[in-house]
């Protein structure tokens, strides 16, 4: 009897929750899927229809994805590492800075600090004095005969009293570079002897001037030296070809006009270099100059070679400031006095440095009391070779 009713009470219990469940199926009735949905399983099922060529459309997208992302993200790198750069420099100039040191003043352009300083004779080396020797009569005879009309008469300084006394002629070499100084030269009571370097600045007007006060004109070719010394641009150098060397000597001849003739600057190698002497004094000749031998050293084929080719030619006799103390420019200016009076002549060379223009400018006065005669190169030219 009890198990009957248990049995009973357990079917009215399994008929009531499947009665629940019903109702709770009716409740929940099935949604269609979404818009979203749908697409979404065409698009999976695309690629795994398609699987080959979606795994290389992946692989390419994030290639390409990656290589985009890597320069984005360098680009962010160097810009951040770049203001940090900048930042720093700033930081360390702040720190850094300091006063201007106070602008330095000098007296005269030798006191300058740096600067090549443009004379005839190496470091320490004294350029013994120099008398003439004998020309043969043939050699002045051949040199006569091609120099009545030439470019040096033309341009030289008129002058007429050869023979009354010993002539002087004072030549003043390196001039247009420091121009306080060459102007100061040129100033000078004269007549002298203006040899400019061919790559002064305004070159054509330095000359002009230096003429219009009555002195005569040259041209100072730089040459090599034998030390280490700068002659300064397109110098005459022995490893040139003959092309090169007519090349520069021409664009120098051509850098001003009215000189009369063209001497050495510097120059104690290529002086030495019979080749390279034989095509440059031939230009010269061409163009009618006149040759000062600066005899920079005793080695010069310089004026050898000019009188063999027929070009008009000179040779230094003193070099007046190898020592550029006041004291011993006086004691080459009476050096130079002592060569006239023995050979009848004396050219001496010097520069436009301050101890030898205040040097010059004592004794130029008191020349002509002493018995000499104050002259240009070319005076001193037509002299020892006896031309009118």
């Amino acid at each position: 009897m009890w198990r009957r009713g248990n049995e009973l009470e357990s079917i009215a219990e399994m008929a009531s929750r499947k009665n629940r469940s019903g109702k709770a199926n009716r409740r929940r009735a099935k949604r269609p899927p979404s818009a979203f949905a749908l697409r979404w399983r065409a698009f999976v099922g695309l690629i795994h229809t398609h699987r080959w060529h979606s795994a290389v459309i992946g692989f390419l997208l994030l290639f390409v994805g990656g290589l985009v992302g890597g320069y984005w993200i360098a680009g962010r790198m160097d810009g951040s590492d770049r203001d940090k750069i900048a930042r720093d420099a700033l930081e360390d100039m702040k720190r850094n800075e300091q006063a201007p040191p106070p602008r330095q003043s000098y007296a005269r352009i030798e006191d300058i600090p740096g600067l090549p300083r443009y004379t005839e004779t190496e470091p320490g080396q004294q350029i013994a004095t120099v008398e003439e020797k004998p020309r043969t009569r043939q050699v002045a005879a051949a040199v006569a005969a091609v120099a009545t009309e030439q470019t040096w008469r033309r341009n030289a300084l008129p002058f007429r009293d050869l023979n009354s006394k010993p002539l002087i002629a004072i030549v003043i070499d390196d001039v247009g570079l420091d121009r306080p100084h060459s102007k100061r030269a040129w100033e000078l009571p004269g007549p002298l002897t203006m040899s400019f370097l061919p790559y002064a600045k305004d070159l054509r007007e330095q000359a002009k001037a230096a003429r219009a006060h009555g002195q005569e004109l040259m041209l100072h070719l730089p040459m090599e030296p034998s030390g280490r010394a700068d002659p300064g641009p397109n110098a005459l150098l022995v490893s040139l070809t003959d092309a090169e060397l007519k090349q520069r000597v021409t664009t120098a001849l051509d850098s001003f006009d009215g000189y009369v003739g063209v001497n050495n600057h510097m120059g104690s190698r290529f002086t030495a270099f019979k080749p390279g002497m034989e095509t440059v004094l031939r230009q010269f000749k061409a163009r009618g100059l006149l040759f000062l031998d600066s005899r920079t050293t005793p080695n010069s084929v310089g004026d050898q070679i000019a009188q063999e080719l027929g070009v008009p030619s000179v040779a230094r006799n003193v070099f007046l400031d190898d020592d550029e103390s006041l004291d011993a420019v006086r004691r080459r200016l009476t050096e130079t006095e002592a060569v006239a009076r023995r050979q009848g002549f004396a050219v001496a060379i010097g520069h436009p440095h301050e101890a030898t223009i205040q040097a010059l400018r004592d004794w130029l006065p008191a020349v002509a009391a002493k018995g000499f005669v104050l002259a240009p190169l070319s005076a001193v030219l037509r002299k020892r070779n006896g031309w009118d």
